[in-house]
């Protein structure tokens, strides 16, 4: 018997086995070192799925690589930045045992070397996150340059309920006092997917960014 899907559930089939292929591949490049998370979307749900995976499945990881690749954007920004940017500030530590051998404070913040993997498809708060993650020194861009996309829009809907629009309302300055829609977002360190590469399974964006944070890991 063939029990028929929607293209909405078909969709996330491929995304969850995109995710379990980004995940595995990581864990192989980094010999278990690095963990990774993808945030889907900037919404509630996936800041939930964030801090589940980076303090769940990865908690025992040195360093994280944080996947905002295909990202349409919402208002999560300043939520990931704060999560991320936990700086250790006392050790839960046995008398006799080595320093913080039962973890540290912050301990539902992450506190550890991070780097944040962008492309051509982030979109708007997408754009937002990993200048916001530049800017305060979290760690390193890696990808391809982003578009300045990020602005606060205002959604109508008319008579026609399939006729949307949105109407930029706030625009985002930087403190040099320019503008981030049409300011590209350039990463740290420039790297492209080619196709060849990527129809073979091959991933060269995750693959610097876990070099990267392995390096980050021996200071």
């Amino acid at each position: 018997m063939i029990k028929p899907i929607s293209l909405g559930d078909e969709s996330n089939l491929i995304y969850e086995r995109w995710i379990k292929q980004r995940r595995a591949l990581v864990e192989k490049l980094s010999d278990g070192k690095v963990g990774y998370v993808h945030v889907r979307s900037m919404a509630d749900g996936s800041f939930r799925k964030t801090f589940q995976d980076a303090l769940g499945i990865n908690s025992d990881k040195a360093a994280l690589v944080v996947d905002t690749r295909h990202n349409g954007g919402g208002w999560l920004h300043d939520d990931l930045v704060g999560f991320l940017g936990g700086r250790d500030y006392i050790w839960f530590t046995p008398r006799g045992k080595k320093q913080g051998e039962l973890g540290a404070e912050p301990h539902l913040r992450w506190s550890r070397p991070v780097a944040v993997v962008q492309s051509e498809s982030n979109y708007s708060d997408a754009h937002m996150f990993p200048f916001a993650f530049k800017t305060l020194g979290l760690g390193k861009l890696i990808g391809t340059p982003v578009a300045g996309t990020g602005t606060a829009v205002w959604w109508e809907t008319q008579i026609d309920p399939t006729l949307v629009f949105g109407i930029p309302q706030v625009g985002m300055m930087t403190k040099e006092g320019k503008y981030l829609e049409n300011l590209t977002l350039e990463p740290d360190v420039v790297v492209y997917n080619d196709p060849e590469g990527s129809a073979k399974g091959e991933d060269a964006q995750l693959k610097k960014a876990v070099e990267v944070l392995l390096e980050a890991v021996k200071k």
